[in-house]
């Protein structure tokens, strides 16, 4: 297997490559390894983190590496219901990661891909320099390039977390808008072509070729393909002097975007461009004719409410089922903020395109930086007010479809006022509160055990009644990306922390504590209502008589004991291997779980424990 020992391997980077702080990030489709002294072929995808240095810094898109590494397979979801690193990764067809040390690799060969998407790159990369050039530079530089040019790698997190609270973080990713409104600046200046003979059909091709080379810059992110297969057929459809309809160039872009790579249909960001634009299409002029505004400045802002609400009606179930959340003033977010990208757009296309124009550039990328920050005070702002985000919106699947059910019946009843559809919409809404209300009638009554899967740590939670008791390394609440994990965690499942007890692996504790007699702790065992666990640390127990009969036994600290031992003196219905434990133990537990028919758990492999009792 590849993963089991250090390996030479042979890849070509075949996405554009991330240069962080601590790290250089590329995407390599390796082709081939050395085994025994002989270069084998592979076909795998590999996420690599290379130790930054001058030579790192100069990677790029089409460059062939040969490296020495370990391959591992990506992080699991640290806690349940958290983002899964793995399974998004595994939708990419990434199935290893790797970090490679300095020293340890060798660029051979450059540009061996495909030399269009190359030229591409090269592009956004001199117009980032433009950006760099002119002072823009922080939170600025990152806003602005990711509207601009798609590139999102230097916005930080806190400012991913103020647009995502406001509903507006779709315009951080080059999309359906950024696209049309090159589109529109292409048909002004290109208008003059149509007083030719033959100029109408040059400005054709020229707007097609120019949208795909503006979507080859900005990455050909999945909304970004849509936006730009949708215009290429509105444009050729007019070519032929036809005005289709929207839905089938929707649908049309569609399928042959699924044609080209059926894996954009599990992407999460193909999915809500998509379902924008048929709300869009389907709502906006129901809701815009609720309200009819005689004054042109209301009407403009009305129109822009109208479509708004139009695309958040149809990508809320969807957004509630990733994200768990719903943002409370996206109108108030949406009002502002799209008036205001239009204009940080037209500023950076006019800073970028008149770069080598003295002092009118400079001043096209001061009032662009002023602009962006402006833009960012705003969300800042409205993302920090009162109630701006409702959590723990845990609807799951069922829900999810449930949801849009009853957003399909009501606006069937109001269309073609039958009576069966508002019976329908009834029906599923009650179908909807009885879930709603059989799932809480259960939570009332479950008694909930997780194993974190934390890095180095093990840290264990028991849950009943909407308290947690958190035991093991508690310390890990210290850490603010499993601290916000574990936050929206409880929030799914109702729960607040209640208690916090530290246990470290081979560190002496006797204290007992009880909580209302269900949760008893003594030593290295404890009691949650009637399943009783216990922790195995450092060292078997001395002088115990028989087998300790348990429901869970927890493997921590890294032990230096094989299981055929460790079952001499335990007899556990379910056996688990915390994360504090080296990859390499917990492999020889699994092999030697394997042949003693013993029931085990690796967090390490298979992510978080979670067991309902």
């Amino acid at each position: 297997m590849l993963t089991l020992k250090e390996r030479f391997y042979l890849g070509d980077i075949i996405e554009p490559v991330v240069q962080k702080t601590k790290s250089t990030k590329a995407i390599l489709k390796v082709s081939a390894f050395l085994d025994n002294g002989k270069w084998k072929k592979v076909d795998v995808k590999v996420m690599v983190f290379i130790q930054p240095d001058k030579k790192s810094r100069n990677l790029f898109y089409g460059d062939q590496l040969v490296f020495s590494s370990l391959l591992a397979e990506p992080l699991l979801s640290v806690i349940p219901g958290s983002f899964d690193n793995r399974s998004f990764l595994h939708l990419r067809g990434i199935y290893f990661t790797a970090i490679i040390r300095q020293q340890h690799w060798s660029q051979i060969a450059v540009n061996r891909l495909n030399p269009v998407y190359h030229l591409a790159l090269s592009w956004r990369g001199k117009l980032l320099n433009i950006l760099r050039q002119h002072g823009l530079k922080g939170r600025e530089f990152g806003v602005a390039s990711a509207l601009l040019l798609g590139y999102v790698d230097e916005v930080d997190n806190d400012l991913m977390k103020d647009y995502a609270a406001t509903g507006v973080l779709h315009i951080l990713s080059v999309s359906g808008m950024h696209v049309g409104m090159i589109f529109l600046v292409l048909e002004k200046l290109l208008g003059f072509l149509e007083r030719w003979k033959y100029g109408r059909f040059l400005k054709i091709s020229l707007s097609v070729l120019l949208i795909w080379a503006y979507a080859l810059i900005t990455g050909l992110s999945p909304a970004v393909l849509r936006a730009a297969a949708m215009l290429s057929l509105v444009i050729i459809g007019k070519s032929l002097k036809r005005s289709p309809d929207t839905l089938n160039i929707l649908a049309a872009s569609f399928f042959f975007l699924l044609i080209w790579d059926p894996k954009l249909l599990a992407d999460m960001g193909f999915q809500l461009s998509y379902l924008a634009v048929v709300g869009i299409v389907l709502l906006y002029q129901p809701v815009y004719s609720l309200f009819v505004c005689t004054n042109w400045f209301l009407d403009k802002i009305w129109a822009l409410v109208s479509v708004s609400i139009a695309a958040q009606l149809i990508t809320t179930p969807l957004s509630m089922f990733y994200f768990h959340q719903f943002p409370n003033y996206f109108l108030l977010a949406n009002i502002f903020v799209v008036p205001f990208c239009d204009l940080i757009i037209y500023t950076g296309i006019l800073a970028l395109v008149l770069s080598g124009v003295p002092y009118l550039s400079m001043v096209l990328a001061k009032a662009l930086a002023w602009s962006v920050w402006i833009l960012n005070g705003a969300i800042h702002i409205i993302g920090s007010l009162p109630g701006s985000v409702t959590h723990g919106l845990f609807i799951g699947k069922l829900g999810m479809v449930t949801i849009y059910g009853i957003l399909i019946t009501i606006c069937l009843f109001i269309k073609l006022k039958q009576k069966r559809w508002l019976f329908l919409f009834l029906l599923l809404l009650v179908f909807f509160q009885g879930n709603l209300f059989l799932a809480k009638l259960k939570e009332n009554h479950e008694k909930q055990f997780f194993v974190y899967s934390t890095k180095n740590s093990g840290i264990y939670d028991c849950i009943y009644h909407g308290s947690s008791i958190l035991t093991g390394d508690v310390r890990m609440l210290e850490n603010p990306v499993f601290a916000d994990a574990l936050k929206k965690c409880w929030e799914v499942l109702n729960t607040t922390g209640k208690y916090q007890l530290l246990f470290l692996p081979g560190i002496k504790n006797d204290k007992t504590f009880m909580d209302q007699g269900n949760f008893f702790k003594k030593g290295n065992f404890f009691q949650f209502h009637s399943k009783r666990f216990g922790i195995l640390s450092r060292k078997l127990p001395h002088g115990t008589v028989g087998r300790l009969k348990l429901d869970y036994l927890i493997i921590s600290g890294n032990p230096r004991i094989k299981l055929a031992e460790i079952s001499r003196f335990y007899c556990a219905n379910e056996t688990i291997i915390d994360n504090s434990n080296s990859l390499w133990q917990v492999r020889q537990w699994v092999k030697e779980a394997v042949a003693l028919h013993i029931k085990c758990h690796p967090v390490a492999i298979e992510g978080p424990f979670d067991a309902v009792f």
